[in-house]
């Protein structure tokens, strides 16, 4: 059976009768394409999105290799020319940490080298809150061997931390990882009495956080979540989590409205 040629061009509207020509935008996925030579990177619109940057906006790999250093180790982990269904933490330009989903081929051209095509999507939400939470858990283990290393073990041990974390004065926020704009908004609209740190816990809380997560990321202790809570229910006359959840949950997936002007939240 002879079958059509399929070829893939960037932003050309080209047809023919012997190929079928994709544009990368015509992917049902985020796309980058890495050439490896040139140091470029092609991104379709859906990869634009899904980094949180401007259609069209360039790709700076220089940036980009500096705060996810690890980039070069998910290229050399490739070995027989495919990587499927992996996940990685990644730091968004923006500054925004996030949970992908990965997979990448690897194809080598006589003219332009090597090639690397990858398909990435964001983890669930609540997968990435708690994988991240679960992350930062392990860096606070990893510290406590400091004590013990020697010169040569420290100097490692820094190297790792650089290498994997941000820098240890700042602190993990909900900025950070998940985008609940929509949640914060609603409930700040239903509930103008409560603060600022109360609407953003009830945003964790109604997309299903566990609590021991809300205090990780959050860089509070568990007793003052619940203290938090507890002072939630008194605002709004609600007798226990579970009513307030429910509450939460009847309020956002009620609402469809989400016109209106707010003032940004800080942890």
């Amino acid at each position: 059976m002879n079958s059509s040629k399929v070829e893939l061009r960037l932003g050309r509207n080209i047809q023919s009768r012997d190929k079928i020509i994709v544009d990368v935008n015509e992917i049902p996925y985020p796309t980058a394409i890495f050439f490896v030579n040139s140091n470029e990177i092609i991104l379709n619109s859906r990869a634009y999105e899904t980094l949180g940057m401007k259609e069209n906006e360039e790709f700076n790999l220089k940036a980009w290799k500096k705060i996810n250093p690890y980039f070069a180790d998910i290229i050399k982990k490739e070995v027989k020319g495919i990587i499927t269904n992996e996940k990685a933490h990644v730091i968004l330009p923006n500054g925004k940490h996030e949970i992908m989903n990965y997979s990448l081929t690897h194809i080598t051209n006589p003219f332009l080298g090597n090639i690397y095509i990858i398909h990435f999507t964001k983890a669930s939400e609540k997968y990435s809150v708690a994988s991240i939470s679960s992350l930062y858990s392990i860096k606070e283990e990893i510290t406590k061997l400091k004590p013990y290393l020697n010169r040569t073990g420290k100097s490692m041990l820094e190297s790792l931390m650089k290498k994997y974390f941000r820098d240890e004065n700042q602190q993990l926020t909900l900025d950070d990882i998940v985008y609940y704009e929509k949640e914060l908004r609603v409930i700040q609209r239903a509930f103008p009495t409560l603060s600022h740190r109360e609407v953003i816990l009830c945003g964790l809380l109604v997309n299903n956080m566990e609590t021991k997560d809300i205090a990780t990321i959050t860089n509070r202790t568990l007793d003052s979540v619940f203290v938090t809570i507890h002072r939630i229910n008194k605002k709004l006359n609600i007798l226990n989590k579970k009513e307030l959840l429910d509450t939460l949950k009847d309020l956002v997936n009620n609402d469809d409205n989400d016109q209106w002007l707010v003032e940004e939240f800080d942890v």
